[in-house]
């Protein structure tokens, strides 16, 4: 159960390989963590993560300039993220950190989605219309983590996690079971804390109350966003997928159905994928 010292993980989400390009599209993270050396009395665990992220949003009408057909803003949004975490136990651990990020222009969103569609896909660039406004953000948020064996191989998990920033205010819950010797997913996102070799199956659910999110509503202090939909505030993830571990590596393949986001787009869900690769050290 005793993790490494640190690792490194790369991960991916993206709605491409379901010939799709729309509302959350894609995000990309790569992210640091270790473990902080503990004093001789203190049998328990603490963890230091860095994150870098970028989320890219787009509207199913990518090409129009004419906003009446967008049923998304156009936003990005790029943040470097610390958190601290802490064992409370072998099976429960809490975090508390904090996100500072920019959206717009500044998240450099436009410039990578555009880029790549151009030199890559060899597609047209997208219109980025009134995309969401050129802002600095920060966030707060904590999370409790909890693993409960349920019988050989078969574990439940839960995180329980709430934010309060100005670029998104929300409480959620994500509950799931883990079948096989490996865990997919690390309690807290902590891929280092689990590293037992083997294969694991993920079934779960990510439910949360959103009270704000700048990427739909734009600014709460304001209205300088120049194009906006009314927020849906009850969201539903639904998770499955698997998980490879060896000694120093895991890739883990988790696939996502998100309920809408806000009250234009179709009442259907939108699928994504996640691709996640770590290495290990000491």
């Amino acid at each position: 159960m005793y993790g490494q010292e640190g690792y490194f993980n790369l991960s991916i989400d993206n709605d491409f390989f379901f010939v799709n390009d729309i509302y959350y599209t894609s995000g990309i993270f790569l992210q640091y963590g270790k473990e902080v050396k503990k004093t001789s009395s203190d049998s328990l665990r603490h963890y230091d993560l860095w994150e870098l992220g970028q989320e890219i949003y787009t509207p199913s009408d990518r090409y129009s300039e004419n906003t009446a057909d967008y049923d998304y803003p156009y936003g990005g949004w790029a943040y470097l993220k610390y958190s601290r975490q802490k064992e409370l136990s072998p099976n429960k651990q809490f975090e508390v950190g904090l996100q500072f990020g920019f959206t717009g222009d500044w998240s450099l969103g436009r410039w990578f989605q555009n880029t790549y569609h151009r030199e890559v896909l060899g597609l047209g660039e997208n219109a980025w219309v009134d995309q969401v406004p050129d802002a600095v953000h920060v966030n707060l948020f904590a999370g409790y983590f909890h693993q409960i064996e349920l019988a050989e191989q078969i574990h439940f998990q839960g995180h329980i996690y709430g934010r309060l920033g100005t670029q998104r205010t929300d409480i959620g819950a994500r509950l799931g079971l883990n079948l096989g010797l490996a865990k997919a997913l690390g309690l807290a996102a902590n891929t280092g804390y689990f590293t037992t070799p083997g294969q694991a199956f993920y079934f779960g659910i990510d439910s949360a109350y959103i009270a704000h999110d700048y990427m739909i509503t734009g600014s709460l202090f304001n209205e300088e966003a120049p194009f906006t939909s009314e927020l849906v505030p009850f969201s539903l993830v639904v998770e499955t997928g698997f998980a490879l571990q060896g000694e120093k590596w895991k890739f883990l393949f988790l696939y996502k159905n998100r309920s809408p986001d806000n009250t234009l787009q179709p009442k259907k869900s939108h699928h994504l994928m996640t691709l996640s690769l770590s290495r290990f050290f000491d």
